[in-house]
């Protein structure tokens, strides 16, 4: 199974995953991510006492939900989670495993 895991991302790049889920016969989900992403940031801020999550942080609350997200669907269905990589990890040579 593919896991798509939009979050406040461009409806092309969703649009390409279904694509390539299809080409390969692979069932496809999707969980948008955007709105756990946007509370968990503004719930995160509301509690530095007057100041915001630095760019790296912000960067790095993407990736990390996404991992968490497709470990808790692989608990609930037994599954094993391989290669999440993608284009921009790839670009910085990093990738985040286990979040």
């Amino acid at each position: 199974m593919a896991v798509s895991m939009p979050c406040n991302s461009v409806i092309r790049d969703l649009e390409d995953a279904k694509l390539v889920s299809n080409k390969f016969n692979v069932k496809q989900i999707t969980v948008d991510l955007s709105s756990g992403f946007e509370t968990l940031k503004k719930d995160i801020n509301s509690n530095l006492e007057g100041n915001e999550l630095n760019t790296e942080a912000l960067i790095n609350m993407k990736p990390r939900l996404r991992m968490m997200t497709l470990y808790s669907i692989a608990q609930t269905l037994g599954y094993l989670v391989i290669g999440t990589g993608n284009l921009s990890e790839s670009m910085v040579r990093i990738y985040n495993k286990m979040g």
